[in-house]
């Protein structure tokens, strides 16, 4: 498939960024409560004039390649630009809400015992590396970001990991090395790429598999994503990374792992927009899909409920790798450059928006920022009526 660089050099847009989401939280009446709309106004319509208006008014549209919203399990919107819904793109930190849900599926299995669950008993092969302290923390302090792994940078692509991850010969051994010398910290929300890897390298420990291979059994068959072939190359110390991303470009659906073959929890899964909508529906579904329990309703409904406060983040709180907001009575995951799967409980209804960030761009991922993406997502959402079915 040909990838598409089409982002032109505008510069830097952090204030630009802010600008937009103020404008869509005017929009949506300050972010606590819906536009009412006039109920002949049709969603599509409504959908199709608010995006031209944010548009219209402020930067992002470049990077946008599928907008879609879903009420009900049925598409009321669906646009692509300069792309098609086979289109498979970097969804970055979406990743993140998918690897939380093959721990969840492995919980539902009885692969881990629960999220109280310890590192020492979770990766017995890195005995080695864990600490009397390290080894007793709980799974559930992994998941929510309070367990004080180090946090990332989210200036990155493919061709290299913040904290040079990629020149380690076992990123998971180094990732609990260094989390033995920071301490345990103060148990407050810390926001870790590292700490989401090691929930992959306990997949990847539990299952005897890949998080990606697992994945292909239990999350994406049952939710007919395509997956074929599987592309999920290992980054080395001693390769190419210029390869490695070509290779990536020109794959389909595909996964990069790390030198022992863990893919990477926390970014870089490739899928379709629709592959998105499909995930979104399934949290909104409490884990069921085509009356098949895929993952638990217990799982589905805690990963997606405010378990920890966040900091920095506002009213925001934090489930199992799914971000909550109470306020809106939504969730959802973000990725990078301008990706979100956003979930409305209470409309019964999913958006998803998948944008597109270039390697070479200047602005690195901020060009079209998550939080926006998660913006935008909201103000179509509130488009669609609250009323049942």
């Amino acid at each position: 498939m040909a990838r598409r660089d089409h982002q032109d050099s505008r510069g830097r847009t952090g204030t630009r960024v802010a600008l937009m989401c103020a404008v869509i939280a005017a929009l949506l009446g300050g972010c606590s409560s819906a536009v009412s709309l006039p109920e002949e106004r049709p969603p599509a319509e409504a959908i199709r004039e608010d995006i031209e208006t944010i548009f219209s008014t402020l930067y992002g549209e470049a990077a946008v390649r599928a907008v879609l919203v879903q009420q009900h399990g049925e598409l009321v919107y669906e646009q692509y630009q300069e792309s098609t819904a086979q289109d498979t793109w970097d969804v970055r930190g979406v990743t993140r809400a998918v690897t939380s849900t093959l721990i969840g599926i492995a919980i539902d299995r009885g692969l881990i015992s629960g999220v109280d669950a310890t590192l020492g008993q979770l990766l017995p092969d890195y005995a080695g590396v864990l600490t009397p302290e390290t080894a007793a923390i709980q799974l559930k302090a992994v998941l929510t970001h309070t367990a004080n792994f180090a946090p990332m940078s989210e200036e990155r692509d493919i061709r290299g990991t913040p904290a040079d991850l990629s020149a380690q010969a076992d990123w998971v051994a180094a990732i609990l090395a260094d989390r033995a010398s920071r301490g345990p910290g103060d148990g407050r929300f810390l926001f870790s790429d590292p700490g989401t890897h090691i929930l992959a390298a306990i997949v990847a420990e539990v299952t005897g598999m890949s998080p990606f291979r697992f994945a292909d059994e239990v999350l994406f068959d049952p939710l007919d994503i395509d997956t074929a072939p599987l592309w999920e190359e290992r980054f080395s110390p001693d390769g190419d990374p210029q390869e490695l991303l070509r290779e990536y470009q020109e794959a389909e659906v595909a996964w990069p792992a790390d030198p022992q073959g863990v893919n990477l929890g926390y970014t870089h899964l490739r899928l379709r927009a629709t592959d998105l909508m499909s995930i979104g529906q399934l949290m909104l579904d409490e884990g069921v899909w085509d009356d098949e329990q895929v993952v638990s309703a217990t799982w589905a409904v805690q990963a997606t409920s405010p378990v920890v406060a966040t900091v920095g983040y506002g009213t925001i709180a934090y489930g199992y790798h799914w971000w909550v907001d109470p306020q809106r009575g939504m969730f959802y995951a973000q990725g990078e450059g301008g990706t979100a799967v956003v979930v409305d409980p209470v409309r019964d209804a999913v958006a998803v928006i998948a944008s597109e960030v270039t390697i070479d761009d200047p602005r690195g991922n901020h060009g079209f920022a998550s939080a926006t993406a998660v913006g935008l997502a909201g103000l179509l959402l509130a488009d669609l009526s609250s009323d049942s079915r």
